[in-house]
């Protein structure tokens, strides 16, 4: 199983002004830095969390069908998106693409081959009754693509306030400490771990 990011987020999920402000800074000198710094908070609280903030889109590649069992996809919230929801992506999502046993690429239709159930944590992609998953190329590495679109929304006002806030703990924390080396300003701050150790333990989206 591999995934990959298709097309990335079209904004942070937290403004600049929103960060500087929670920084107390100021001046203008440092906002590439804040907002190269803010990127890499936000995708540190994804991959910890597995929740992706704001729209993005992936491609899960396997090497097969898992026979009987359903597709879980690695992100959450996974929406239906139309085509064009994210620039770039220009066709519906989920989309299921496979190499068959002919060697030619298949697209697999919604509601007749495969069913959805997005609101599951994590989100599954299932057969519907009495249906078997198709036979892919053998030996065929990624013989089958997963597209699909995963976030609370396309602006910052869609994400939950809590991981809002995490992503500007760390962003003040990296800021505050980005000269540092060794463990010192290494530690995550106490508020954040307890803010990702609540949605990490999930039962909710």
């Amino acid at each position: 199983m591999n995934l990959k990011v298709l097309a990335g987020p079209a904004v942070e999920p937290c403004t600049l002004a929103e960060v500087k402000s929670y920084c107390r800074v100021d001046s203008t000198d440092d906002d590439s830095t804040i907002n190269g710094i803010m990127a890499a908070a936000r995708e540190y609280v994804e991959r910890h969390t597995k929740k992706t903030l704001i729209y993005t889109a992936y491609r899960l590649t396997l090497d097969a069908f898992p026979y009987w069992d359903d597709i879980e996809l690695p992100r959450i919230p996974a929406i239906i998106a139309p085509s064009a929801t994210i620039s770039g992506v220009n066709y519906d999502t989920p989309r299921i693409r496979y190499w068959d046993g002919d060697g030619n690429q298949q697209t697999m239709v919604l509601d007749v081959d495969y069913e959805l159930l997005l609101d599951d944590n994590p989100p599954r992609i299932v057969l519907p009754a009495m249906m078997l998953w198709p036979v892919t190329l053998i030996y065929q590495r990624g013989s089958v693509e997963v597209d699909f679109v995963a976030g609370y929304g396309s602006a910052p006002g869609a994400v939950p306030p809590l991981l809002r806030m995490a992503v500007k703990i760390l962003t003040a924390h990296w800021y505050e400490h980005r000269d540092a080396v060794g463990s010192y300003g290494t530690e995550v701050p106490l508020a954040l771990a307890n803010i990702l150790s609540l949605h990490d333990s999930g039962g909710y989206n």
